[in-house]
Formats: structure tokens, C-alpha cells, sequence
């Protein structure tokens, strides 16, 4: 019986992996959507936003051009020496270099 219900799991994962590919108008690899290169003052400008405004935000990396993109989601603070960090959780932080960004996005 489980195992029939890991098998839909899985089946249904892969169903909804393969209409997003098929329907999606932004390239997909390995099932994460790939966003365009935002340009450099665009991404300045929403960053900037990101802070003032406490936005949660959901970042791009970029990626080798075979290679799914990392995306993580969090807040955008800047420490005192002005290193960005991406306040994921109260025990997960990481440091974001803006250079090595595709895009931002506001998470509602």
C-alpha cells in the first residue's frame, strides 16, 4: 500500500515537473525554472528596495549554461562592514555577492 502511494508521489512530482518544461515560457533545467540575467542596475535597484522595504525575496545564482541555477528565498540585510546577507532562518544566513546574481524577485 505505501509503496502504491510513493509511486503516485513521484508520478505526480514528474507530471508536474514535465508541464512546467512543456507550458513554462522561461527555460527549464533539471525542474527549476531559469529567470533572465537581470541587468546590474536593475538587481542595485531591487536590492536596495529589498532592504528599505524588508521585502521577503527570492534569489537567483548564476550557473554554468547544463546547470540548474541555485535559488534561495530570505531577507536581504547588510552588516556593518556592508557584506549582504540573506537571512534565511534565525540559524541559516548567507553572505550574497551581488555580482554573482541572475535575479531578484519579491516573494508575496
Amino acid at each position: 500500500m505505501q509503496n502504491s502511494i510513493a509511486k503516485s508521489v513521484t508520478l505526480s512530482d514528474r507530471v508536474a515537473t514535465l508541464s512546467q518544461e512543456l507550458f513554462s515560457p522561461l527555460p527549464v533545467i533539471d525542474g527549476q525554472v531559469v529567470y533572465a540575467q537581470m541587468p546590474d542596475f536593475q538587481l542595485a535597484l531591487f536590492i536596495q528596495q529589498a532592504m528599505d522595504r524588508h521585502y521577503l525575496v527570492r534569489l537567483q545564482f548564476k550557473a554554468a549554461p547544463d546547470v540548474a541555477p541555485a535559488t534561495v528565498i530570505g531577507q536581504l540585510k547588510e552588516d556593518a562592514a556592508g557584506h549582504l546577507i540573506l537571512k534565511q532562518t534565525k540559524q541559516l544566513a548567507t553572505i550574497v555577492t551581488p555580482a554573482l546574481l541572475r535575479s531578484i524577485q519579491r516573494v508575496k
